[in-house]
């Protein structure tokens, strides 16, 4: 077997294609976005103002049977302190695919292709291997390992169900563990005035007690002032969570970006206290849902029949609760989450999923049962010293 660094435009799609023969008689995979995918495989996302990565093929033959992705990513690395190169984009082909090749040559695979990561890290001077990142910590990170039955919702990866116990044969140890959290809105007769007493109640004090405190949508026409905003909301929430990494300007700005044409406003809300953003909800349409049925938009009208398909579009994703620490307690985040169930029912929506988030965050897992909603899907970063 060959391990080959991705150069040519041949590789580029001979990378991207690998997934299609993995995964074509899979009705809850989603093809992964071309025009994204070339923006990494081309080094023009915004990772690669800060870090360093590398895509690689392996072929048995002129048979392409392998990607990876090698990262490593300074500005995670210098916030966690460790020397960490990554792995990410991910893929094997599995064992029947080809004559005499069965799921045990397909491990010699994955085996050779971390191989090649461990050295190309520790050329760097890294001490560990972290992943599947592909490639920041805030873009598709690990593997699937509970949660196979239902289709993949937005910014959730999807993977072959011998992924992990191939990693944990090679030596992988559990990193962390990360959850997905699906709520009907059928428990509730689709009205959040059904919702459990306790929330309502809180809600309600909130308006009552903390009258500096607004809750809105965002301004679209001053998007690139929000942006900022809401940049530093994002970091200063989360630093207090263990598996939480500093998420570069360049980085949210590009995440933001490219969110934009399917962001819809009326998803979104910003809290303010006299004046000041101290939190924000994000919840987006699941778009998944559309692109499922149009070959990751690779060509031009793949672009009209996925305009034509968000318009049935059932669910949506409940992606970001962010509250700085000095607001904890307030309940400004069972008010903004009290607004979305309003607005996604308004709107037609069947069911959310809330993804994703450690599974030792303690403020989420207490909010999302409270709701009723209950973890449908689990992710794992795995580590391994080189």
């Amino acid at each position: 077997m060959m391990i080959s660094p991705v150069i040519s435009q041949a590789d580029k799609k001979a990378f991207y294609k690998l997934a299609w023969r993995i995964y074509k008689n899979d009705p809850n995979w989603v093809p992964p976005l071309w025009p994204q995918r070339k923006g990494y495989l081309d080094k023009q996302t915004a990772f690669f103002t800060h870090g360093e990565g590398e895509f690689w093929l392996a072929k048995i033959g002129e048979e392409v049977v392998g990607s990876i992705g090698t990262a490593v990513d300074a500005s995670r690395n210098q916030s966690s302190g460790v020397k960490s190169a990554n792995f990410g984009f991910f893929e094997v082909l599995p064992g029947g695919v080809l004559e005499g090749y069965d799921d045990e040559a397909a491990y010699d695979v994955a085996r050779q292709m971390w191989d090649h990561a461990c050295q190309w890290g520790s050329a760097r001077g890294m001490t560990e291997l972290h992943g599947p990142y592909s490639f920041g910590a805030n873009d598709e990170s690990g593997f699937l390992v509970d949660g196979f039955d239902t289709p993949t919702n937005v910014f959730l990866a999807y993977n072959h169900r011998l992924y992990p116990t191939f990693a944990e044969r090679y030596g992988f140890v559990k990193e962390q563990d990360m959850l997905a959290y699906r709520y009907d809105f059928s428990t509730i007769d689709n009205d959040v005035n059904n919702g459990p007493e306790i929330v309502l109640r809180i809600a309600e004090r909130v308006r009552q007690r903390h009258t500096g405190a607004i809750i809105r949508n965002p301004r679209m026409e001053n998007w690139d002032r929000e942006i900022e905003i809401l940049h530093k909301v994002y970091n200063t929430s989360l630093a207090v969570l263990p598996e939480h990494t500093h998420l570069e300007l360049s980085d949210f700005r590009e995440v933001a970006n490219s969110l934009k044409p399917i962001i819809d406003p009326e998803l979104v809300f910003i809290a303010e206290v006299n004046g000041e953003a101290v939190g924000f909800a994000l919840g987006l349409p699941n778009i998944m849902e559309a692109f499922a049925h149009y070959n990751g938009l690779q060509y031009p009208w793949d672009y009209l029949r996925f305009a034509l398909g968000r318009r049935k579009i059932t669910s949506a994703s409940f992606k970001i609760l962010a509250i700085e620490p000095d607001y904890w307690g307030w309940g400004l985040e069972t008010l903004m989450i009290v607004e979305i169930g309003k607005a996604l029912i308004r709107k037609g929506y069947t069911w959310a999923d809330g993804s994703l988030t450690g599974e030792d965050n303690p403020q989420t897992h207490k909010i999302a049962t409270r709701l009723g909603a209950y973890p449908y899907r689990r992710y794992r970063v795995y580590k391994i010293k080189i």
